[in-house]
């Protein structure tokens, strides 16, 4: 089943505004691998694919992209351990399905979230640390309670039988609450911790500047929209916390 007019003008849009993202990588990060981000291009401007959602069902109403093996050199390691580390990147794996319909809008745009970080140090060995940030979607009870976004560290990103933990305590909890990030939003995330001097130079970039605004009004509006709604009435004239930008940094 192909892909409507109106639906692949909307993914146009959205491969349009990662190619945006891509060039202005290469502008001012030429270390950024953005090949990956091209694939992801590619899969949006075709009207033949249709993503397919965990559960195996498809919609011509969905739409999302793949990121695979995104990489970025990480810069803030002044006090990283172990002392031997002198080399480090991230690197992003990330899934993104969401409902064309519910873009822009007060509901929550995405269906399903996984924004997967990977650092690899290089000293006298190879160090693996990461972390993700989910959508939870699972209907299977849960004694713990589960934020629908969450951030969860993984001390054994490759998944090896027996990592070397060493003094380390590893446990799956806590999933910390965390707006979501699609990949727009993820690279002011992943600059801003563990490249701050590409995300100096990127937010002197008004190209950037419009581009972050955009996703953020997409994304992470209806997200604080809808937690500031929980204490009613909302008045606007109440707000005295400012600026926005001591609680989100990258908030533009």
């Amino acid at each position: 089943m192909a892909v409507s007019s109106k639906n692949m003008a909307f993914r146009r849009d959205r491969a349009s505004e990662l190619r945006q993202i891509a060039d202005l990588l290469d502008k001012h990060i030429g270390d950024a691998n953005t090949y990956c981000i091209h694939n992801a291009i590619a899969l949006l401007q075709n009207s033949e694919i249709i993503p397919v959602l965990k559960d195996g069902s498809t919609d011509e109403n969905i739409w999302g992209y793949d990121i695979v093996d995104f990489e970025l050199p990480v810069e803030t390691i002044k006090h990283i351990k172990p002392d031997d580390i002198k080399d480090a990147k991230a690197i992003l794996n990330l899934k993104l399905r969401a409902d064309i319909r519910k873009w822009n809008t007060f509901e929550d745009p995405l269906i399903e979230l996984s924004f997967d970080v990977t650092l690899k140090g290089i000293g006298k060995s190879v160090y693996f640390f990461g972390f993700h940030i989910d959508k939870h979607t699972s209907t299977t009870h849960s004694d713990e309670p589960h934020p629908i976004y969450h951030l969860q560290y993984n001390l054994n990103p490759r998944k090896s039988e027996k990592p070397n933990l060493g003094e380390i305590f590893y446990i799956d909890t806590p999933r910390i609450m965390h707006k979501p990030l699609d990949f727009i939003l993820g690279i002011g995330f992943l600059t801003s911790n563990f490249y701050p001097t590409a995300y100096s130079v990127l937010i002197e970039d008004v190209n950037y500047i419009k581009l972050s605004k955009k996703y953020q009004t997409s994304v992470w509006k209806p997200y604080f929209h809808t937690l500031a709604n929980h204490w009613k009435p909302f008045v606007e004239g109440n707000i005295t916390w400012k600026p926005t930008s001591l609680i989100c940094p990258i908030l533009q």
